[in-house]
């Protein structure tokens, strides 16, 4: 572990914020961020080549699908002109839940950092769009970089069909010139005319390690300090501003040859699938959602587990072959004290076989391991599923609250229990069992967006119709719970009746709005609901002017008629007890959200944070609007944000003006304030139609902030048999605390952490590795998830929590090495005669490792050795005091193939003495060696 002391002077708050930041080689700008701040409006970014690639992939597809059985869903508009290139389908496609890797640069070989995702203008079933694949909304395909030298004609859309490959030109030798000096913004001609003759490409340096050898480009710009190194200027095509890109006049053909050659990447890909709906999945642009279930075994099962089945089959007798039909289908049983396996499949007959082998099993105790069970649920479902949980007991393992709810907000998964209570098969003696002992399940719920729903054996058949209601564009208008559980069970039925009150709630119903579904449950007498033109209708009527109604045991559902009237709603219950409230509208449009932090440097803007939000963070929400416009609807402008409790619907301080930053792409951003809510929050959207109407989206999730930043980066492959590492960083923004750290992994591998204990100060970091164990018998292909959980000791605190998938591989063929694939390029520094003071000097050896596999990490006695990517090669450089005069670095390709690289000091008087390095140069080594170890270099 390493870790950095607290310093008293200089915004040791923006430290973290550099490391989230993508390092690596250097190219186009990463997103419209970027744009902004460098005031570079006329650029192309990585964001915008890696959306009209996929877009134009997406367009490719639909064209060559065949016609589908029934009418598809229009994918939706975005409002404005139809961009060249047939962009236009019902506007723009917009593949869902894709976002862009943002590299800092064009150059291979670097680092990538999640960024900005934009799923924006939804399709025809948006909710699809939103609730599949949020976590990879920062996670878009980087496009293919060209060369600095590369030439092609201006911008525009992709070919329909791919051109005939072309050979890689090569590259120039170490010696081989390939600039001269320029000394204006706008360099022009400084590539020498020799490159184009011999048809050699060339890229350009940055900074000063490594150094730029004598004749070679430099990236340039005003970040670059080698651009004022003889050749200076630069060659950079990131941007059209001069100020940012020497070649800013190459900007768009070097963006148009990218497009091109992203696009190719994706047909690629489609062409080695051999499947349209695994590429479909892949873009995740099915309008469908999956099927989810977390389903009790135990004896007293049987209704349940039939009710199951009898949905399952219904869903697929109506969807299958239609663009409603599941993605996917998982199925994870439990009972005590076992839980799993977990069956995940895309093929529905496969799904009903396993679902048809389930049989209840023999159990007498209550309570059961749910908790474990629906734990596997979000790990292996996408993220922005639905959950469905069927049981009647309550949960063995509550220990598990936190990592759940940590998992339903970082997956924004929505999760609906479906308990049975009745009293003619209660496994235990009533008088024994805890009056709330659901009510674990009803803050998982509402953590979540979901419900819970109570019944019994007559009425489980009909109530688990709720599972085939679930659709795409599912948006939730209205949440309440009072109290705990408010089921057969619940407080209201157990206890003396309570006295009837009656007790009002309103709902905003906008002209987005194509109808919806109002559900009530618990210990209430009756219920009336009103419209905005004052028409009542009461739960007795099973029809009405306001829609159709009906009742199965305590729970009723009204369901609204089409088009209902644009205004507030009011609906007043008569309560006796606990009871529970959900408004579910179908609409287009819904949102997305995620947090983000600014990053400084040479390609500045707001990175997505891949964790909740951080308290002492200056954070900023950026919301991606789906179904803004919509045809012969008129459009939508959202106008500010709120933070809400998730419980009394109380605005939590002032309302947030948001920014629309990218005109027409739905993208809205505003900067949160510096002291987030200590409980959990909700968001709600607010904004207008085109006749000033108001518009209100509330996000169904619950979202709570953390008092420290954790973060997981994976540092390798894993192969069958060996062990892998995961590095883990942690900053502690405000007081000193002590954190206990604790490790696990699904499958259950041997798996540990360097650290399991911390002390950290305010504004310290600290860095570690988890090593996780990986049997002969994992099969190549499979998926691990490795979770990181830290616990707040001194003072005690709300746990934060990190997760990880890695993918374990093939191992690749090795290729025999007849000698170690590196050598000392240079050594400085001489140490004199043996027996002379040896701490006073110093020698620092060179060394250029080759390795088409990539270097993972170079060490020299257990610590890191500063090394980077140098053209095909890697430098690394090693440094010590004279008391050590030889050293064998270890050096680990991206592979786990290990080797040792021998460095040993010059014999005295064979070169010039290098003296002790004064403090401040010992400092800067410092900071460059925790920079490459924090980074996981």
């Amino acid at each position: 572990m390493a870790r950095s002391a607290a310093r008293p002077w200089g915004p040791l708050w923006a430290l973290p914020l550099l490391l989230l930041a993508p390092h690596g080689a250097l190219g186009f700008f990463p997103n419209f961020w970027s744009r902004a701040m460098a005031l570079a409006w006329g650029s192309t970014t990585h964001q915008d080549l890696t959306e009209d690639a996929l877009l134009n992939a997406t367009l490719e597809l639909f064209r060559d699908l065949p016609p589908p059985p029934r009418p598809a869903p229009c994918l939706g508009a975005v409002p404005g002109p139809a961009p060249a290139g047939g962009r236009g389908v019902c506007g723009v496609l917009r593949p869902r839940g894709v976002g862009p890797a943002v590299p800092r640069g064009a150059g291979g070989g670097g680092q990538r950092q999640r960024g900005p995702g934009l799923p924006a203008s939804g399709t025809g079933r948006p909710g699809a769009a939103l609730r599949r694949r949020a976590a990879a909304a920062g996670q878009r395909l980087p496009p293919a970089r060209p060369a600095r030298g590369a030439a092609g004609p201006g911008r525009r859309a992709v070919p329909p069909r791919p051109p005939a490959p072309r050979p890689a030109a090569p590259l120039p030798a170490a010696d081989v010139r390939t600039c001269c000096s320029c000394t204006g913004w706008t360099c022009e001609g400084n590539l020498l005319g020799s490159l184009r003759e011999r048809g050699l490409l060339t890229s350009g340096y940055f900074g000063s390690e490594p150094e730029k050898p004598p004749g070679k480009c430099s990236h340039g710009g005003q970040f670059d300090s080698s651009r004022l190194r003889d050749p200076q200027g630069g060659i950079n095509k990131d941007s059209s501003s001069p100020l940012f890109s020497p070649h800013h006049y190459l900007h768009g053909p070097a963006a148009s040859l990218a497009l091109e050659a992203s696009a190719q990447f994706l047909r690629d890909l489609r062409r080695d699938l051999a499947h349209d709906k695994r590429f479909m999945r892949l873009l995740d642009v099915s309008p469908a959602v999956g099927l989810s279930f977390v389903l009790d075994t135990t004896g007293s099962m049987g209704e349940e587990i039939g009710a199951a089945r009898l949905q399952a089959h219904d869903i697929l007798t109506r969807r299958l072959g239609g663009p409603e039909e599941p993605d996917f289908y998982l199925l994870v049983p439990f009972h005590d004290p076992s839980f799993g396996p977990v069956h995940k499949t895309s093929d529905a007959d496969e799904f009903l076989r396993i679902l048809n082998s389930i049989s209840p099993l023999a159990g007498g105790d209550e309570p059961e391991m749910c908790l474990s069970a629906l734990q596997l649920a979000l790990l292996h479902s996408p993220p922005m599923s639905e959950i469905f949980v069927f049981t009647d007991a309550s949960a063995k393992d509550a220990h598990l609250r936190t990592s759940v709810e940590a998992l339903i907000q970082e997956r924004r998964c929505k999760v609906t229990f479906l308990i049975t209570e009745d009293p003619s098969r209660t496994r235990v003696r009533r008088e024994v069992l805890a009056a709330d002992r659901f009510d674990l399940y009803v803050g998982l719920a509402r953590t979540s967006g979901g419900q819970v729903i109570f019944t019994d054996n007559d009425n489980i058949r009909q109530v688990a119709g709720v599972i085939g209601e679930t659709t795409a564009s599912s948006v939730t208008l209205f949440q309440y719970q009072k109290g705990g559980s408010s089921g057969p069970g619940g407080l209201g039925r157990r206890g003396r009746k309570k006295r009837a009150a009656w007790e009002s709630h309103h709902f905003w119903v906008d002209s987005r709005v194509d109808g919806a579904v109002v559900t009530v449950q618990g210990d209430v007498g009756t219920f009336r609901l009103r419209d905005p033109t004052g028409t009542s209708q009461t739960s007795d009527a099973t029809s009405g002017p306001l829609g159709t109604s009906r009742r199965f045991g305590t729970f009723h559902r009204l369901e609204l008629s089409p088009r209902p009237p644009v205004g507030l709603w009011t609906l007043e219950v008569q309560a006796q007890g606990n009871y529970s409230v959900h408004v579910r509208g179908n609409s287009s449009l819904d949102f997305l959200y995620y947090f983000a932090v600014p990053a400084k440097g040479p390609h500045p803007g707001l990175f997505k944070l891949d964790s909740r939000p951080v308290r002492g963070l200056p954070l900023s929400l950026v919301l991606a609007v789906t179904g803004l416009t919509r045809p012969g609807g008129g459009s939508v402008r959202m106008e500010a944000v709120e933070l809400a409790d998730p419980v009394t619907g109380r605005r939590l301080g002032e309302e947030l003006l948001l920014q629309e930053v990218a005109k027409g792409t739905g993208l809205y951003a505003t900067a949160l304030p510096p002291a987030l809510p200590r409980g959990g929050f909700v968001l709600i959207l607010r904004g207008s139609d085109s006749r000033g109407g108001r518009v209100e989206r509330p996000a169904p999730q619950v979202t709570s902030a953390v008092g420290f930043l954790l973060q997981l980066s994976r540092t390798g492959p894993l192969f069958p048999g060996q062990t892998g590492a995961v590095s883990w960083w942690v900053w502690n923004p405000k007081e000193p605390q002590e954190l206990g750290l604790a490790v696990s992994s699904d499958p259950s591998y041997p798996v540990s952490t360097s650290s399991p204990r911390l002390q950290l100060g305010r504004n310290q970091t600290a860095t570690g590795v988890i090593s996780l164990r990986v049997p002969g018998s994992a099969p190549p292909g499979s998926a691990v998830t490795v979770t990181l959980r830290a616990d707040p000791l001194s003072p005690a605190g709300d746990a934060n929590f990190a997760f990880i998938q890695l993918l374990v591989l093939h191992w690749p063929s090795v290729p025999n090495r007849a000698s170690p694939p590196c050598n000392v390029t240079s050594v400085a520094g001489t140490c004199g005669p043996p027996g002379s003071p040896c701490r006073e000097r110093r020698w620092t050896a060179r060394l250029r490792i080759w390795d088409g596999d990539g270097i993972r990490s170079v060490q020299a006695g257990g610590t890191a050795v500063p090394h980077w990517a140098d053209g095909q090669a890697a430098t690394a450089t090693y440094s010590s005091d004279c008391c050590t005069r030889e050293a064998e670095l270890l050096v680990t390709n991206r592979l786990g193939e290990e080797y040792r690289c021998p460095v040993a000091a010059p014999p005295a008087g064979a070169a010039g003495d290098l003296a002790l390095t004064p403090w401040w140069g010992m400092a800067a080594l410092a900071v460059q060696v925790a920079f490459y170890v924090g980074l996981g270099h």
